[in-house]
């Protein structure tokens, strides 16, 4: 299938069990295997929501989204930080409302052609609009691989914490040891506008 096709033509559908997940592969074991056997379960119990990105019928990828929180400590921006905390008159430990991407994955076949940010940012975009029209929030974050980490930070816009700055120095030598190491990360719903 070809690229713009699929951008033109794409549609995000609820998990379901009606779903044939057999022939998806990414390129994670644990991404294959949440999607096979644990994201139908883990929504049943309303632990996710896992929306698949279909084209034609075809598995072309899928997210899996939940609450979060983030206490404003974690922060970069010192300025939005203070920002936020003078306007909400609360410290840095609080809470502030966030929806996580748990899993977010593009089959293996599609890979590598831009779609993963393409799908990401209209996962943004409604997001975006849940914060405006539905519920309060204002972040998203995302514990990302360190496999995944240029793909979130450098194209994407998330930010890490900034404790983890000595750590990701060293991102490359840590990709290839443990791929799979997690970052957290975050995105101000504020930059989306």
């Amino acid at each position: 299938m070809e690229i713009e096709y699929i951008k033109n033509n794409y549609i995000f559908e609820t998990l379901t069990e009606e779903h044939d997940l057999s022939n998806f592969e990414c390129d994670s074991d644990d991404l294959n295997e949440f999607l096979k056997k644990d994201a139908l379960k883990q929504q049943e119990e309303k632990l996710n929501l896992t929306k698949l990105i279909t084209c034609d019928g075809e598995i072309i990828g899928f997210v899996s989204l939940l609450t979060d929180t983030m206490k404003l400590k974690l922060l970069r921006d010192e300025l939005e930080k203070e920002k936020i905390k003078g306007k909400l008159n609360v410290s840095e430990n609080n809470p502030v409302p966030a929806i996580k991407i748990g899993r977010f994955a593009i089959d293996r076949k599609y890979a590598g052609n831009g779609l993963g940010t393409y799908f990401l940012r209209s996962v943004l975009a409604n997001i975006l609009k849940i914060s405006e029209n539905n519920v309060g929030l204002r972040f998203v974050s995302v514990d990302g691989y360190a496999s995944a980490f240029k793909f979130y930070v450098t194209h994407n816009k998330f930010k890490n914490l900034k404790s983890d700055e000595k750590t990701l120095k060293k991102i490359n030598v840590i990709k290839k040891q443990d791929p799979t190491r997690t970052f957290y990360l975050y995105l101000d719903l504020k930059e989306l506008k």
